[in-house]
This record gives structure tokens, sequence and C-alpha cells, in this order.
């Protein structure tokens, strides 16, 4: 039950977050693909809004979005001319806007939740600001052994879904936080880190080069899963250690 409820989470901060990238697409004109609920493989296509497929997809957690012209390997050629519904074709501030959108809707869904609890929009927004200066001043002080992954959240989704269905929102929104902060920190493959390119693009006025934005987004990816493979070893580990 602890795994099925972490899933659920784990899925709504996403699709979430990802509905925050697709609205603002949408707002600012720029062709999104496809927007799926689940991973690859696809399993079927529901239906189409706007020229975007929403499809469902066989791992049955998270989701994703696909925006047209936001992979640079899509525009390997500066010289070529992009469509004006293209990513790359927008204006610096429009691209930092659509990037932004989903940490910002991780926020609302976590101000949404509290609210939810507190029976008050005020003092779920009051509580989200706390939870967000406490979590800003605890990564300050944080190292990697005070690191958990998605092994631990599970034990603790456990026994938070002993207290109650409100203390599980609460868990949810405190997660949601912490995910909107961790984004937005400017480390290649996070949003912080496409935030970062966007500004040193807006100073220097010309684009990164494709090659050396993909190997930097590459290399960030490849971090982010061997940092994650080391927490849920060492999760695991301790899992074990409880149990013996």
């Amino acid at each position: 039950m602890s795994i099925l409820i972490f899933l659920i989470i784990l899925s709504a901060l996403v699709i979430v977050h990802e509905l925050g990238h697709l609205l603002a697409a949408k707002y600012f004109g720029i062709r999104v693909d496809e927007f799926g609920l689940g991973y690859p493989p696809r399993a079927k296509k529901m239906f189409s809004w706007r020229g975007t497929d929403f499809t469902l997809n066989w791992l049955p957690f998270g989701g994703f979005v696909k925006i047209f012209g936001e992979n640079m390997a899509e525009s390997n050629n500066l010289e070529v001319e992009l469509p004006s519904n293209s990513f790359q074709a927008k204006s610096r501030g429009i691209q930092a806007w659509v990037l932004f959108a989903g940490v910002f809707f991780n926020f609302l869904f976590a101000w949404m939740l509290l609210a939810i609890v507190h029976h008050s929009l005020s003092q779920g927004l009051f509580t989200a600001f706390n939870f967000t200066f406490e979590t800003v001043r605890a990564l300050f002080h944080v190292t990697l052994s005070n690191v958990i992954g998605p092994v631990g959240i599970v034990g603790i989704v456990g026994e938070v879904s002993k207290l109650g269905f409100s203390y599980v929102l609460t868990f949810t929104a405190l997660i949601s936080i912490n995910l909107c902060l961790i984004n937005l920190l400017p480390f290649p493959a996070l949003d912080g880190g496409r935030l970062l390119f966007v500004g040193i693009e807006t100073l220097t006025r010309r684009p990164i080069p494709p090659r050396i934005f993909n190997a930097l987004n590459s290399a960030g990816f490849a971090l982010l899963i061997l940092l994650m493979i080391l927490i849920t070893t060492r999760d695991i580990r301790n899992l074990f250690k409880s149990l013996t």
C-alpha cells in the first residue's frame, strides 16, 4: 500500500509540473507535440487538444511533455530559421517563463493541498511560504547522508499514511515544494540549469552551441542518475539493516 501511495504522489507531482510547462507553452504559441501520462512505450493515444496528443504510456508513473524545439538537437544548424512556433524561436523571456512554469505549478499545487488541509486559501499560502523558507534553509545544511531516495520516501509515506489523509496531503505538499526548489538549482538537466543557459544567452546575446548544450545536459543527467543509484543503494542497505 505504501508503494502505491508513493506512486500516486509521484505521478501527481510530475504531471502537475509538466502541465505547467504545457499550459505556458500553449499560452505563448509554442507547439506541443505530446503530453504523456506515464512513460513510454506508448500504450494508446487518448485524444488530441489544440494540436497536442494526450497519450497513455505503459510505465504507470509520472509524465512528460514534448515541446517543439526545446531539444537543441532539433535545431543543430543555427543558420536555419526556426519556425515561429518553436521553443527556440521565442524570446529568452518567453523561454524562461515556459521553463519556470513547471516549478511554479508545483508551488501552486502545494498551496492548494495545504489550503484543503487548513480549509483556507490564506492559511494554505502562509503554510506554503513557511515550508518554502524552512526548505531553503535546510538545503544550505544538507549533506549526502541526509538525502533519501524513493525507497526511503516509501517508508515515510507508510508512516504518514497511518496518521490520516490530511497528513498525506501535507507530506505531498512538502515534497512538491522540495521538488520545486531542487528543480530551480542551476544544474544541467534541471529547469534551473536551463534557466541558467537562457540567462547566459541573454547576457551574451548569442545562443549556446547545441553541441555544448547537449553535452552539458547529458553529463548532468548522467550525474543525477548516478546520484540516484547511490542514494537508492544506501536506502536499500539501511532497510535491510533495520530488518535484521
